[in-house]
């Protein structure tokens, strides 16, 4: 009886997996993910990194039919301006402002007649997004 005794236990003891080995699967798997977690983070990060973010310096001001503004890009890439809504006109520009750069804008639009002593809310639309702003008409 001893000697069946014995090949249950050396049977039993051949299906189980030992705890050193679990350790070390575990230890992969989780050295795999943090690798995962950390590819993923690093490249999001620098495409955050890389934009070009606008600010508007100052009070924008519209003398004519012309629109005068000041445009900081303080971001670390270049931002370009397509198009400036004021009022109910619209105008086309095609001006790059560079990262780090300030740049003053004038936008011309056509066959507009601003009433002086108004303000008129405006929006700049750029490929980092739409940039609200008031301007004063003198």
């Amino acid at each position: 009886m001893s000697e069946k005794n014995s090949r249950t236990r050396t049977r039993s003891r051949r299906g189980e997996i030992s705890t050193p080995l679990i350790t070390i699967l575990v230890t992969v798997a989780a050295l795999a993910v943090t690798g995962i977690a950390v590819s993923w983070m690093l490249s999001t990060g620098a495409a955050a990194a890389n934009q070009g973010a606008l600010m508007i310096v100052g009070s924008p001001v519209v003398q004519g039919d012309t629109l005068y503004l000041t445009v900081r890009n303080i971001g670390n890439a270049d931002a370009s301006v397509s198009s400036c809504l004021l009022g109910s006109k619209s105008a086309n520009s095609n001006q790059v402002i560079q990262a780090g750069e300030s740049k003053v804008l004038s936008i011309t639009f056509s066959e507009a007649n601003f009433p002086p002593g108004t303000i008129l809310k405006g929006s700049l639309n750029t490929d980092q997004g739409i940039l609200p702003f008031s301007a004063f008409v003198q």
